[in-house]
């Protein structure tokens, strides 16, 4: 999923990834291992601390930087807000949940110009493409493997808001719910839906 957002939260991403479940490492124990230089690791700690709240990086002359976080969030929270940051997720969610006309709709209700979204959209079909399904520009849909949409659909917005049931009709989470069933049914390590948007895209 995360290779569907820009190259800076993508950065984020991974710094993010790289602290979870660690105590105290130093800046250039993450730079050395992401191969990302120390002064863009601590401008990017910068920039994640002003989504992520309650949630923050914290950092020590002593000690160097961890990830810290209130025992009710999880690592799911914090990824969702790195999500919410992207326009590419923006678009793919309008195209999920909602229909527009044409284009220009959709432009103006994500309030960027037509020729920037078509920019945008190419670069999401590199991804989506290989996964044979894309963004149709004309209909302003995904168009494809039905059933592969509707299990990225799926994974998409159970990352994002751990609240499916929210945003989806019961009917249209009753077709899901089998897909993904159907999809797990040979392979026993998958338990829960959870376990499936982890991997789905990577």
């Amino acid at each position: 999923m995360e290779e569907l957002l820009e190259s800076n939260l993508l950065r984020h991403f991974r710094i993010v990834r790289f602290l979870l479940g660690r105590e105290w490492v130093t800046i250039g124990e993450l730079a050395h291992t992401l191969r990302i230089p120390s002064r863009t690791i601590r401008q990017s700690i910068g920039e994640i601390n002003q989504y992520i709240n309650p949630a923050k990086i914290e950092s020590s002359q002593k000690f160097g930087i961890r990830l810290t976080y209130d025992a009710q969030l999880n690592s799911f929270y914090i990824y969702a807000s790195i999500y919410k940051q992207s326009a590419h997720f923006l678009i793919i969610e309008n195209i999920c949940i909602h229909r527009y006309a044409t284009l220009a709709v959709l432009a103006e209700k994500l309030f960027i110009s037509q020729s920037t979204l078509k920019r945008k959209i190419a670069v999401i079909n590199q991804t989506l493409e290989k996964y044979d399904f894309w963004i149709d520009t004309k209909s302003v849909d995904m168009v494809g493997d039905e059933r592969k949409i509707r299990f990225f659909y799926y994974c998409y917005l159970l990352e994002k808001y751990d609240v499916l049931d929210l945003v989806a009709p019961e009917q249209e989470l009753r077709v899901i719910d089998e897909l993904i069933s159907e999809f797990f049914r040979p392979i026993s390590v998958f338990t829960e839906p959870r376990a499936a948007g982890l991997f789905l895209l990577e």
